[in-house]
C-alpha cells in the first residue's frame, strides 16, 4: 500500500498493521519484527506508538507476544477496507452531526421568527378589525356627505 508519508504517518502504520493481521489466519509474533517492517521509512518509535494505539483502541489484541485483530478490528477492515477509510468515515460522521446541529439550530430560529410574525399578523388583523368597527359610522357619514354633494 502506498500512503502519503507526510500526512499522519502513525495512521498509515496502523492501517498497514491491521491489513497484515487481517490477511494472516494466525496471530503474528512480535518477535518476527512485523511492526518494525511495516513501519519502514518512518522513525522506529512510530511502529511502537501505532501498535500501542491500536491496542488502546481495542482493534488489536496481544497475547503471549502474539498480536491479532479483535472482532472490532475485523469489522473495521471488512466494512471500510483499511484504517484510513475508517477514520475518514468517523470524521464524516462527526461533520454530518455538526451540520445537523447547525441546521436544527437554524430551523428552531426560523420557527421562532415565524411564530413572532404570525402573532404580529394576528394582532394587526384584530386591531384593524376593531378600528374598522369603531370608525364604521364615521366613514358612512363621510361617504353620505360626499355622495350628497355630488
Amino acid at each position: 500500500m502506498l500512503w502519503n508519508k507526510t500526512k499522519k504517518p502513525i495512521d498509515n502504520i496502523k492501517s498497514s498493521i491491521m491489513a497484515c493481521l487481517y490477511c494472516c489466519l494466525d496471530p503474528i509474533s512480535l518477535e518476527t519484527g512485523i511492526v518494525e517492517a511495516l513501519a519502514t521509512g518512518y522513525p522506529v518509535e512510530f511502529g511502537k506508538i501505532a501498535l500501542n494505539q491500536l491496542l488502546l483502541e481495542e482493534l488489536v489484541k496481544e497475547k503471549s507476544g502474539d498480536i491479532s485483530l479483535t472482532s472490532k478490528g475485523y469489522k473495521i477492515i471488512q466494512n471500510y477496507g483499511n484504517y484510513r477509510e475508517y477514520l475518514n468515515a468517523l470524521e464524516k460522521r462527526r461533520i454530518d452531526k455538526e451540520k445537523e446541529k447547525q441546521l436544527d439550530s437554524k430551523v428552531k430560529k426560523s420557527t421562532i421568527l415565524s411564530n413572532y410574525l404570525n402573532a404580529t399578523s394576528a394582532i394587526c388583523s384584530i386591531v384593524g378589525f376593531i378600528v374598522g368597527v369603531l370608525t364604521a359610522d364615521q366613514i358612512k357619514r363621510i361617504l353620505a356627505w360626499l355622495l350628497s354633494t355630488a
